[in-house]
């Protein structure tokens, strides 16, 4: 049981419940219907039994802590310093449409900065993790954010598909999207990307990579530069606002070519 804080035993938590849950969802993988939501998105079975799992698990090992998941809300004392989110298939569209870019999220935050969390990304065959002071990690490999003082042609901008009105597109650079948020961020940690610019996603889909692109060495913040980083400075259940994810360098200079408000 996890009460005073130890972040060796939660990062092992962390891990072992995404890598299970990530085999649990692909065991469903291509096998399982949406159904829509209240906000138009979908949700499917493999959603929901992934995240009723997790919160077993955590009620069973953490019980003085807040739990926060994308299809139960809060559970929890919610006046505990602890809070975990939980994104049980973050790119729930891709998984129910055959597509392999979907990943199980989850994320340790104390008194609204981030502790560790690790992504699992079952089909890719690769696992994120991190955790405060101690590095973000892919399978074992050490990443660190890309380092630049201009934009290449060939640099890889990671982006959302609703953000064409809040973009500038001339920027010369290669864009990508992957439907899964939290896989583009983990990919600006691993170095592969130099960025990514989002006006569509949740907390909750950065419940793990906010670790990973903090130790990595990534600015997370939004158009004017107020950080992410800080739960307390934000509606965690609600959508985010604009967002920059680089390292120091590239956020200044992406930071440029924002439309947003």
């Amino acid at each position: 049981m996890i009460n005073d804080f130890d972040l060796d035993e939660a990062a092992r938590l962390t891990r072992e419940l995404v890598t299970e849950m990530g085999q649990v969802a692909k065991d469903r993988f291509g096998a399982t219907q949406a159904q829509s939501k209240a906000d138009g998105s979908i949700v499917t079975e493999a959603d929901r039994m992934v995240e009723r799992i997790i919160r077993q698990r955590l009620e069973l090992k953490c019980p003085d802590h807040a739990v926060f998941g994308e299809e139960d809300g809060l559970g929890g004392p919610a006046d505990s310093p602890y809070l975990w989110l939980i994104d049980p298939i973050d790119g729930t569209n891709n998984f129910a449409c055959g597509l392999p870019l979907w990943g199980v999220s989850l994320g340790l935050f104390h008194e609204g900065k981030p502790c560790q969390g690790a992504l699992c990304m079952p089909c890719l065959g690769q696992t994120f993790w991190a955790a405060r002071g101690q590095g973000a990690y892919c399978n074992g490999k050490r990443l660190s954010v890309r380092r630049g003082e201009e934009l290449s042609p060939n640099d890889l901008l990671m982006v959302s598909a609703p953000d064409i009105g809040y973009w500038d597109y001339s920027v010369p650079v290669k864009y990508r999207t992957t439907g899964c948020a939290a896989y583009s961020m983990a990919l600006v940690a691993a170095g592969c990307a130099v960025g990514m610019v989002s006006n569509h996603w949740h907390f909750w889909d950065a419940g793990a990579t906010m670790s990973l692109l903090s130790e990595a060495g990534a600015v997370m913040a939004d158009v004017h530069g107020k950080s992410l980083y800080d739960l307390n400075q934000w509606d965690y259940t609600t959508a985010g606002p604009f967002m920059i994810v680089a390292s120091p360098e590239y956020h200044r200079l992406l930071a440029a070519h924002a439309r947003a408000e």
